[in-house]
Order: structure tokens, then sequence, then C-alpha cells
């Protein structure tokens, strides 16, 4: 007895905290990298050198699938010096685009950077579906931006206005007090809320943007629509320049995790089992708690690809509990629980590129 109310205890004591350090966003998506490879139902290799040449900023490198390994729960993007397509670097480039794409949400990733002049490692988002025009005017979210040569800072930063070269940019960096980003790992967060955006390292909040434009449109586009992320290692490039004789290689960009949160509504009215839903929805597992086995109800007003994943507080899939084709209508799933320990668990609903989450507890 005295062993469950301590457990009762302790997973009331975690929704708090875990309610107060989310700010009301639950996990909607995520990569913990436990696999041998990448997953590529997540995530979308970038090849080549462009276009435009040099991706852009005049890269010098050559993106291979090769240059990205996933092992010991790491995805580690590995910058070599070696002559491959006629360029003498290579290194890799991936993003979730129709993957993983949002609208609003906080989104963390945590990394460890590699150290040289030369090197540009980057967390940043790009528009899916580039509503308002090409780069920038539909703009783009520097979540991190680090050059090798200076291993104290990273950089936040917008891009907006006109396509290019009427294009404009603004932003904040971020500096440690002691040691490198090349030394430990670090984590990068981007809260993205209607007309704001803030950035943190480690928790601590160094700045906030609330004003851009996009050249015809009102406030708040150009981010008012679904982006996409985007990681990579780029070797050279206009703003880091060059490696020289002091850059030594290969060099890896290690990343833990990457999580994304999204604040999820709670006064979507549910479907009626006698029709076509209207909306897209997740209701609430019953019972709640519960002991081995519950029921999780869930609509979709369109035929999808439906894939409903259960997470630990760590943001570690536990489970994965549907991953099939539904036509439009409404679903009741029987879940056994049974091989899972006592916790605080999230589901998350993902169809038809939208997402929603709500958490259960188990109690054995």
């Amino acid at each position: 007895m005295r062993t469950r109310i301590l457990l009762l205890l302790l997973i009331a004591l975690t929704l708090k905290v875990d309610l107060i350090f989310s700010q009301e966003y639950q996990l909607v998506w995520s990569d913990e990298f436990d696999g041998a490879e990448l997953d590529t139902d997540k995530w979308e290799f970038q090849i080549g050198n462009g276009p435009p040449a040099g991706w852009g900023n005049n890269e010098l490198e050559y993106y291979r699938k090769e240059n990205a390994t996933v092992s010991d729960g790491f995805l580690t993007i590995t910058a070599k010096k070696e002559n491959y397509q006629g360029f003498q670097y290579t290194s890799s480039r991936i993003r979730t685009i129709n993957k993983g794409d949002w609208k609003y949400g906080k989104f963390e990733i945590r990394a460890k950077m590699p150290k040289g002049k030369g090197l540009w490692p980057a967390i940043w988002m790009l528009p899916t579906d580039n509503v308002y025009g090409g780069w920038a005017a539909s703009g783009e979210i520097d979540i991190m931006e680090y050059l090798g040569h200076d291993t104290t800072t990273v950089y936040g930063t917008l891009h907006y206005g006109g396509s290019w070269p009427n294009n404009v940019h603004s932003g904040k960096s971020y500096t440690l007090k002691s040691g490198g980003f090349n030394e430990d790992f670090h984590t990068f967060t981007l809260v993205w809320e209607e007309g704001r955006m803030d950035w943190y390292v480690d928790g601590q909040l160094y700045q906030t943007q609330t004003h851009w434009y996009t050249s015809g449109q009102s406030f708040p586009a150009p981010f008012d629509q679904r982006f996409h992320l985007i990681l990579n290692l780029a070797v050279g490039g206009n703003w880091p320049g060059n490696p020289d004789g002091s850059t030594k290689f290969p060099q890896e960009f290690v990343i833990d995790y990457v999580r994304v949160y999204q604040k999820v509504s709670t006064d979507i009215e549910e479907g009626n089992n006698s029709g076509k839903p209207s909306d897209f929805y997740l209701g609430q597992n019953y019972p709640n708690p519960f002991n081995s086995q519950t029921v999780i109800e869930y609509q979709l007003p369109k035929a999808a690809n439906v894939k409903i994943t259960l997470y630990n507080i760590y943001g570690q899939t536990a489970d994965v509990i549907v991953d099939e084709y539904h036509n439009a209508g409404n679903y009741k799933y029987f879940y056994d629980a049974s091989k899972l320990s006592s916790g605080v668990y999230t589901y998350s609903l993902n169809a038809g590129g939208r997402s929603q989450s709500r958490k259960l507890v188990l109690i054995k």
C-alpha cells in the first residue's frame, strides 16, 4: 500500500512539474536516434551541392547519406576532407519536409558542435509551401547557427521581407560565460507563437522577436505558415569563410535528440459516430489512470496514414500503438500496456500532416 501511495504521489508531482515546464506544450514529434540508422519516415536526405550551386552560399561540401550515422542514441553528421564528385569536402544535410511540418510550437534540440575555421553547423527551418514567394519572402527561421572558429557563440536569426535580393534579416547571438559549444552538449530551443518567437540556450532566454514583415502581406506573415526542420553541417561559405591549415578533419556535429511540442486544443467538438467527422481529433484515453488496458478514440476527417506513438517522460518512444492507413471516420482502439512499466506517458496521433497529443497514466 505504501509503495502504491508513493507511486501516485510521484505521478502527481511529475504531471505538475511537466505542466509548469512545458507551459501547456505537449510532445507531438521527436527523434531520440535510438536505432542503428536514420529514420527515413521522419527525415529526408538532401544530396549534392545545391541548387543553387553551393546552396546559394558558395559552400564547398557535397552532401551524402553516408556522412549521417546513428548509433548509441546519437545522430552524427561528419564533415570530411575527401575528393568526391569534383568536391574537396563531404558532409550531410537532412530535413523533415512533408514528414514533420509545423505552424507554431516549441522546438528543442540538444547538440554538440564541431571546431575549426570554415565549419558551419545549423539547426533551422524553411517554409514547406513557399506561400509568399521565393527566399526569403516566405521566411526562414534559424534556431541555431554556429561558426567553428568561434566556439563560444551561437546565433538565432529570422530572414524575411521580399524575395532575394530584397530580403532582410534580424537576430541576436548568445555567448557562453565559460567553455565552448564544442566541449559539451547544449540545448537549443525556439518557442514560436503567433506574432512572437523566443530563443533559448540551456533554458536561458536570450532574444525575443515580435516584428517582421513580408512585402504585400499582413503581419504575422510570413511566419504564419507551416515550416519544416533542417539539420546540416556546411563546409565553407560566405559567412564562415573557407577552412584553412588550422582546420582539422574529420569534424562532427552530434545531435542527441530533436523534440517538437505544440499546444493542444481542448475545445474541439467530438465527432458524431453517425457521420463523417468534421475535424481531426484525438480523445483522452479512458480509464485514466489505468491498469494494463485502456481505450483510445480518435477521428479523421479524411483518409490518411495514421501513426499513434507512445513516449515516456524523456521523450523516448515506448511503443508504436497504430501505424496503418485509415479511411475517414471514427476509431476506437483497445490498447494493452501490460508490458510497460508504471508511469506517465504521452501518446501522439499523427495523420495527414496534423498531430495531437495527450497524456496517460499507467499504474500497476
